[in-house]
């Protein structure tokens, strides 16, 4: 695999929040598997992945939800599975789904949070009030959740995540169905209060991540695949590219050749295209030399990003 030539590492540290073997399966299927890292305080952490890799799953186990069917969590030290509320009273969870009353307004759907997070009135209103001139939500305070649009309410869980002022913000793909603006919004406030909480989000996509330049976790098949800041990632790939030759007619014999004469990274077949990796362009010229003289149509030469490095650490 690429990722094991470049040689990336798991990132250690002392932790506020930390995963020791955390394993998940549903209907006999293994989702998480034996995950362990710890996060440290104060920070900001990405949970990259694509559709069924157990981002949502490791989210709602770290906020209390679900219990892992081994391994524990612990959230600065003391483990959650306790049921601790004063435990519970720390984190904010923002789920994918919508969750609200039906039969409460917004105003009273956010109140009623408060009341269970043990918020005083006034806070209460105050922290409503704040929040809602920060989203520019004001205006929808009387209306009932079946009168909004998706992206709308999103934004009131977001709101409703961030209440109780919770040290710990666990956000489940927090920009689905959001606007330009409205996910401006998001990463501006995310910004503005790193530092002061610890802070994970999932995310499926690349360009979420630039957003934050800081720790990112790619998840896949319920395992870590990848651990590492952006830059840290992104600097692994600079020596690194992707050849693609293409031929009249690749066969067998010609593939087989490349394949065992070379120390190539990653090289496969795809009809009658060679693709495969190298450090440097010698790798390149080496085959070259040996294939020159057998219907070589063209060559393609890009070097790698992180959008390749996370393909190619989903792949089985």
């Amino acid at each position: 695999m690429v990722l094991e030539i470049l040689g990336l590492a798991l990132i250690n540290m002392e932790a506020s929040i930390s995963l020791k073997k955390i394993g998940k399966n549903v209907e006999n299927k293994s989702i998480l598997a034996g995950l362990s890292f710890g996060i440290e305080k104060g920070t900001i952490t990405s949970i990259l992945g694509p559709n069924d890799s157990g981002k949502s799953l490791l989210l709602k186990m770290i906020a209390g939800g679900i219990s892992p069917d081994f391994g524990s969590i612990y959230i600065n030290g003391d483990n959650i599975s306790t049921g601790d509320r004063k435990l519970r009273l720390k984190i904010g969870y923002m789920p994918q789904y919508i969750n609200l009353d039906d039969n409460l307004n917004i105003l009273e759907n956010l109140q009623f949070h408060g009341r269970i997070y043990e918020m005083e009135q006034k806070q209460i209103f105050e922290r409503i009030d704040f929040l809602t001139e920060k989203f520019h939500l004001k205006s929808l305070l009387y209306k009932f959740p079946g009168e909004l649009s998706f992206g709308f309410l999103r934004k009131i869980i977001f709101v409703r995540t961030l209440l109780h002022d919770p040290s710990i913000i666990l956000l489940d793909e927090p920009t689905i169905s959001l606007d330009l603006n409205s996910k401006s919004r998001l990463w501006k406030y995310i910004n503005e209060i790193k530092g002061e909480k610890t802070i994970i989000y999932s995310t499926q996509t690349l360009l979420e991540i630039d957003n934050i330049d800081e720790r990112i976790i790619f998840l896949s098949n319920g395992k870590i695949v990848l651990d590492g800041t952006y830059k840290q990632l992104v600097n692994k790939t600079d020596n690194l590219y992707k050849f693609v030759l293409e031929f009249k007619n690749l066969n067998d014999r010609l593939f087989n050749e490349l394949s065992n004469n070379f120390m190539l990274i990653q090289s496969k077949r795809e009809n009658n295209f060679f693709e495969f990796y190298g450090k440097d362009k010698d790798e390149l010229f080496k085959v070259l030399k040996k294939v020159l003289n057998n219907n070589l149509i063209d060559v393609q030469i890009s070097k790698v990003g992180l959008d390749t490095l996370f393909l190619n650490s989903t792949q089985e």
